[in-house]
């Protein structure tokens, strides 16, 4: 019997990091910015890596992902993608009782 609640909190938990964005649905917070992906995500990462240090960026085919991965919930990302002459700003968020405020508020801050 442990073996089975064992198991069944273990999928439970994977499926909560899954990354949102192999998840449908649409962003929790979406803006568009002037700035170039680069230079938004050169503003972004060093001040989610103060608050989330094992925060990550990688090469989409159009900008740039930011990773804040969590222990218990599913990760924050950001996605940063070319648009017009700036950004197209698509953040997604863990669960509301797991959102961070402060990642959030450091994406506002580098609009």
């Amino acid at each position: 019997m442990r073996n089975v609640i064992g198991a069944f909190a273990a999928l439970l938990l994977a499926g909560c990091s899954v990354p949102s964005s192999l998840v449908p649905g649409e962003p929790n917070y979406s803006k568009i910015s002037p700035k170039p992906p680069k230079e938004y995500a050169a503003c972004v990462l060093p001040a989610w890596q103060k608050e989330v240090p094992k925060t990550t960026q990688t090469g989409i085919s159009n900008g740039y992902r930011i990773n804040a991965p969590s222990l218990v919930t599913a990760d924050e990302v950001l996605e940063i993608t070319k648009f017009k002459s700036g950004s197209r700003i698509s953040l997604y968020e863990g669960p509301p009782w797991a959102k961070s405020g402060d990642l959030r508020k450091i994406v506002r801050d580098c609009l």
